[in-house]
């Protein structure tokens, strides 16, 4: 997989690199988000044993990473094949006295596996770290296991307090998930950036000279491809909280993807109080609770939303068709799949634009200092008003930005204007004495029309660039 971004995570491993004395650090983050390639890529050019648990015996883990501490720990005196480290105090013993020379980074990557494997490894790696003097070595544990990863801080935890790193590495925002896809025009890459997400491993599969039709066939609609059964992968193995033999957060998932947004109603389709499920999911990035901003916002009128790109697409989109494509209807299924995409992407284009003008606008002198940004909607009276992307400013949370956003490929912008004004004033977050809000409006390739300078036009080649 190419290596691209990444700018503020290997800035912040290289500043903890370079701090004296032992280190601890702990890198989390839910599969394929690029965890492992990130260390490897990081780790690359220094003395550093990279090992990955896979939930063996200790003497058969102990012996793992006896073979891929050899070549970089080259001893003179001892062959770690022959002679592999008899358990956790003797190979950091080592990793110790190797560090006296100069430091020395430790991954224990899928730390997850070791704990099930060694219930005994938290407490001896403190023991360990105790008596680590100031030998510089830095010790990495990784995982994806968000719960297991997150319940190592945890203040209860034999590890609790140790570790001056911790990182968790989340999926690319839409302009680093663009430098995945430099063969694409801007609209193309937001088209497979509304498939994939922000995940590396799937934007890597995203073949740059073929059609966006032509990608789904060979990824999803077809009964070999890497998608077709990727989301039912996740929902299978992805740590959940809330029931695992029940499968609750699997069945919220479900139950969102086919429109019970509201909590009454993912309640009532699955029979029992979904809270916890949906916490879990909000807390892997994969559910987000949506409420309009506004400090006076009324709790009852929050949607919930599968945020996680290519699990929304899964579920509404390619799974319905599963049974077809495995028939060997993929072909006429991948026709169907493109029609329908543009439906599918409108809400995923939104969340996009709005991404980019936090990035873009979010300093700017006209709105800061931003306090909130989101989605602002009422239905009281005869007037509602819905703005796709509002950012509140100042202690008051008066309305500084307001954008109209649509995925169609032309809009014609002065039309929209006058509709965007209208529901700005209509949203009661603009006060008799405030200044005229900030308007931006977004089409996917181009914002017609004659406008005022100082209205913004956005389009996939700024989110995308």
């Amino acid at each position: 997989m190419r290596f691209v971004n990444r700018v503020k995570e290997l800035s912040l491993l290289d500043e903890w690199f370079g701090r004296p004395g032992p280190q601890l650090g702990v890198v989390w983050g839910r599969r394929r988000v690029g965890k492992s390639h990130l260390l490897a890529h990081w780790a690359a050019g220094k003395r550093a044993v990279y090992h990955v648990s896979r939930n063996r015996a200790p003497d058969q883990e102990l012996a793992a990473l006896s073979a891929t501490a050899a070549p970089v720990l080259a001893l003179a005196n001892r062959d770690l094949a022959s002679r592999p480290f008899r358990d956790w105090d003797e190979a950091f013993e080592l990793f110790r006295q190797t560090a006296s020379e100069a430091p020395l980074v430790v991954i224990l990557d899928e730390f997850p596996e070791l704990i099930k494997s060694d219930l005994r490894i938290e407490s001896a790696l403190r023991a360990i770290w105790e008596g680590m003097g100031d030998h510089p070595v830095r010790l990495v544990l990784c995982g994806s296991a968000v719960r297991t990863m997150e319940a190592l801080q945890e203040e209860r935890a034999p590890l609790y307090g140790r570790a001056t790193l911790r990182l968790q590495v989340r999926p690319f925002l839409p302009n680093e998930a663009a430098l995945m896809l430099p063969g694409l025009a801007p609209a193309e890459r937001a088209r497979a950036w509304g498939v994939c997400g922000g995940i590396p491993f799937y934007l890597d599969l995203w073949d740059q000279l073929s059609s966006f039709r032509d990608n789904l066939a060979r990824l999803v609609a077809n009964e070999h491809g890497l998608f077709l059964n990727e989301g039912q992968l996740i929902l299978a193995t992805e740590d959940f909280a809330g029931g695992r033999r029940e499968r609750i957060p699997e069945q919220v998932l479900r139950a969102i993807a086919v429109g019970r947004t509201r909590f009454g109603e993912i309640k009532d389709a699955l029979g029992i109080d979904p809270t916890r499920a949906l916490a879990a999911l909000a807390d892997l990035g994969l559910v987000q609770r949506v409420l309009p901003v506004g400090r006076n916002a009324d709790p009852r009128r929050a949607y919930y939303r599968v945020a996680d790109n290519f699990l929304a697409f899964w579920l509404s989109i390619a799974e319905p068709r599963r049974a077809a494509i495995i028939q060997g209807l993929g072909n006429s299924v991948a026709d169907i799949m493109a029609s329908e995409f543009d439906n599918f992407m409108g809400d995923r284009w939104e969340e996009a634009v709005r991404a980019h003008l936090v990035q873009t606008m979010a300093d700017d002198p006209r709105v800061a200092p931003v306090i909130e940004v989101g989605r602002f909607w009422h239905q009281y009276g005869t007037d509602p008003a819905e703005i796709d992307v509002a950012m509140l400013s100042g202690p008051a949370g008066r309305l500084s930005l307001a954008s109209e956003v649509k995925w169609a490929r032309h809009e014609e912008g002065s039309r929209i204007l006058r509709t965007l004004m209208r529901k700005a004033h209509a949203s009661n977050l603009v006060g008799p004495h405030d200044p005229e809000p900030l308007y931006v409006i977004a089409a996917r390739e181009e914002v017609t029309g004659q406008l005022p300078d100082d209205v913004l036009r956005v389009t996939a080649a700024d989110v995308f660039a």
